[in-house]
């Protein structure tokens, strides 16, 4: 199976700098983020995606809708796909990395309401136990920066700090398994 992993396009939060996880808070797409999942679109036209897997949050659903536009695939939202619970719902993107930075073990830390990176990561390595047993040749997975750093680290075999290295621009998508 050939999975290809995007991440949504730019969103109103990103522009702004604050945290988003709450699938129930409207925050959609900038006209720069619809830009990039064109663009992504375009990339993704020729693959044979059967199926496109999204969290619940509106810019990854956006991006997901826009991608798909080109394949008609079947769509499943997986909460497992969400973005982090950061704890910090609409706060500064920087004031939760100072705070989880500050932390003695960064990677075990969660502020009041959040989940901890390591939490995130086993919740989105649940996600591809399941996923493995699939039968679809080509899937879609939309979802967010955090989650797609844990896809990398279950595919190159990378630790909580190397899965903490790995960056991806909204847009910016990676691909494992075999090639169709």
């Amino acid at each position: 199976m050939k999975m290809v992993f995007l991440r949504h396009g730019e969103s109103a939060y990103n522009r702004l700098g604050r945290c988003n996880s709450d699938p129930a808070l409207p925050v959609p797409l900038t006209e720069e983020g619809r830009a990039q999942a064109d663009r992504a679109a375009d990339r993704l036209r020729a693959q044979p995606i059967a199926r496109i897997y999204v969290s619940r949050l509106q810019r990854a659903q956006e991006t997901a809708a826009i991608v798909n536009l080109h394949h008609g695939a079947e769509i499943i939202v997986d909460a497992r796909l969400d973005d982090r619970r950061t704890g910090f719902e609409g706060e500064s993107v920087t004031d939760y990395l100072q705070a989880m930075s500050a932390a003695p073990d960064p990677f075990t830390w969660k502020a009041p309401g959040g989940e901890s990176y390591r939490e995130m990561v086993v919740r989105v390595h649940g996600f591809l136990d399941d996923l493995a047993r699939s039968e679809a040749p080509c899937v879609l997975v939309v979802s967010h920066h955090e989650p797609i750093q844990a896809v990398a680290g279950r595919f190159r075999a990378l630790s909580l700090f190397q899965m903490w290295q790995v960056w991806l621009d909204n847009g910016e998508s990676l691909v494992f398994g075999d090639s169709v």
